[in-house]
């Protein structure tokens, strides 16, 4: 405060002196005429000589320059309030605010620890260790329940916005450094930031993540977050995922949701390198990316079952049951159940391409699926 009001005194310092120069100026041009108007003036007043010639030049030249370096002090000051606090005043803070913990915790004051968090996630990786505790402390009392310190789970999660970002973007890049609980805490939060593209983020994270609940945690919100920019890095985290059915379905989800050519040809070449088991992942995913037909595409057929008796398999595209087009599982399963068990019932359906003719009974069919189109 005192640096701001003594750079407002020097930027009024500079005004008056360009301000005196002007009223000298002004002055001086003004005198002879105003002794000449006056009736006191004499003979001699009139000839009394006005002093040496003034050079207003040299006059001007000085009081611009005194401006100027008055202007070159504010700035410094300025300069000077800007400048980041060095390592060891940061290291004070942290110690001073962390001293604060354990008397906001017995006081079981909400509001004054989640401040405080704030507070030491402002001050950098300095401050990070203990706003990431403060952070748990919470999570150990909200348990199972929805209150803790006197605040819901709302008031608490509407803490981890502004200094909090640059907090749990670095928990998600050094990952050996925060809990699973608060990364994975960091995933959910981050995402709904509204100013923050948290795609990025989730995608250079997934490249490190050991946690199986944290890497499932960054692959769904992934798969919301996925752009057509974004087929090559998602591509690449599916390799890395090979091996994680829970993180691997949904970035590949993610990549049949785009329905660009380029997600098609992503789809094509990781089917191509993909181990057996998710082979079969991938070819139901290219099915369901861009479909030859609209109708229910089978996903999975019951042991012993109707359809695999008449020989349905999975990526089948069920286009009819009875001559009416099925453009939804509930509206097959309605269908069904009401037809007698017996009555023999004609499908339609479409493999690869290929129309496929197949008659089943009105009994149960013995599929699971989802309604895709072209």
């Amino acid at each position: 405060m005192k640096s701001a009001a003594f750079a407002c005194l020097l930027c009024l310092g500079a005004g008056l002196a360009a301000g005196v120069w002007f009223e000298r100026h002004r002055a001086a041009t003004a005198a002879g005429p105003a002794a000449a108007r006056s009736g006191d003036a004499t003979a001699e007043d009139l000839l009394e000589p006005l002093g040496p010639p003034r050079d207003l030049g040299a006059e001007l030249q000085t009081a611009k320059d005194q401006v100027r370096a008055l202007n070159s002090q504010v700035a410094s000051l300025k300069g000077a309030q800007s400048a980041p606090p060095d390592p060891a005043s940061i290291e004070a803070m942290v110690r001073d605010l962390r001293a604060k913990i354990p008397e906001l915790v017995e006081k079981k004051d909400g509001l004054g620890l989640l401040s405080l968090m704030k507070e030491l996630a402002a001050l950098g990786p300095e401050g990070y260790r203990d706003a990431m505790d403060i952070a748990e402390i919470f999570r150990k009392e909200f348990g199972n329940g929805n209150e803790a310190f006197g605040l819901d789970k709302v008031q608490f999660n509407k803490a981890w916005s502004g200094t909090m970002v640059p907090l749990m973007t670095w928990a998600l890049a050094n990952s050996a450094d925060a809990s699973p609980w608060f990364r994975a805490k960091s995933v959910h939060m981050l995402y709904w930031v509204s100013d923050v593209d948290a795609a990025p983020i989730f995608l250079d994270a997934m490249a490190k993540e050991k946690d199986p609940a944290v890497a499932q945690a960054l692959a769904g919100y992934l798969a919301r977050l996925a752009k057509p920019e974004m087929v090559g890095e998602l591509q690449e985290a599916i390799h890395q995922n090979e091996k994680r059915a829970q993180t691997f379905q949904p970035m590949v989800q993610a990549l049949v949701d785009l329905h660009t050519p380029e997600s098609a040809a992503a789809l094509r070449d990781l089917q191509l390198s993909a181990p057996p088991a998710l082979a079969a992942a991938l070819e139901l995913a290219i099915v369901e990316h861009s479909p030859p037909a609209p109708g229910i595409m089978i996903t999975t057929t019951q042991p012993k079952s109707q359809a695999q008796k008449v020989g349905l398999q999975k990526g089948d595209i069920l286009m009819s049951y009875d001559g009416v087009d099925m453009k939804s599982l509930d509206q097959l399963r309605k269908a069904v159940q009401a037809k007698p068990d017996k009555e023999i019932v004609p499908v339609m359906v479409n493999r690869g391409g290929t129309l496929v003719p197949v008659q089943i009974t009105g009994d149960w069919i013995g599929i699971d699926g989802k309604f895709v189109k072209p």
